[in-house]
């Protein structure tokens, strides 16, 4: 996992009807992995929209996850799921979902991140790292702390929180090649032009 651009989806950002597209053009764009994150919809309108946005994604090599539940991953055919700190523990996911799908955990300090590792996660994500809307009130942990994260787990290790093109590169010279993004693509004029510029910088 070297180089990769990670788009969180969310439908909340894009509106239903436009998240598919959006999703199409951030992967002809670049984006590697494709996370389907949403809070506070049933059991079958996440399964609704997973199908939706895996019928675009299938025939593309863009890794697709669901954010948190196993029961739709499994459901929908996804690559993986992605967990949190309240979601199933990795090691639990792992027995329903089998060796051969990734599994992903969002973490938030050095605790977290050894855990994540310890109970058989594939690659943590680590946030968040800038300012970000979706976490008011709450200090970023700023580039830096990304080197004590990279020095300590033996997995890839993606930064979250507050990603831009203009401040890829801070993450870059801490030693994180792997960057989630939200708002920057969901929002941007052209998806498609948004991905390509964040990937040349990984690359």
């Amino acid at each position: 996992m070297e180089g990769v651009l990670y788009l969180i989806a969310n439908s909340r950002l894009t509106g239903k009807e436009r998240l598919g597209d959006i999703a199409a053009q951030a992967v002809e764009g670049g984006v590697d992995y494709v996370q389907l994150r949403e809070k506070g919809r049933t059991a079958d309108e996440i399964y609704r929209l997973a199908m939706e946005l895996k019928k675009i994604l299938d025939g593309t090599k863009a890794i697709f996850l669901i954010n948190d539940r196993v029961d739709v991953a499994l459901a929908v055919g996804a690559h993986g799921v992605h967990l949190g700190q309240a979601s199933l523990p990795p090691e639990a996911a792992r027995r329903v979902l089998g060796e051969d799908k990734i599994i992903g955990v969002s973490t938030h300090n050095l605790e977290e991140a050894r855990a994540a590792e310890k109970g058989g996660a594939d690659y943590i994500i680590f946030s968040h790292i800038f300012p970000t809307g979706s976490k008011p009130g709450l200090k970023p942990k700023g580039p830096e702390s990304l080197r004590e994260i990279t020095q300590e787990v033996g997995i890839p290790v993606v930064a979250l929180g507050g990603i831009k093109i203009e401040n890829v590169p801070k993450i870059i010279s801490r030693g994180v090649n792997n960057v989630a993004v939200m708002s920057c693509i969901l929002k941007a004029e052209s998806p498609l032009r948004e991905a390509e510029g964040i990937k040349r910088l990984l690359l």
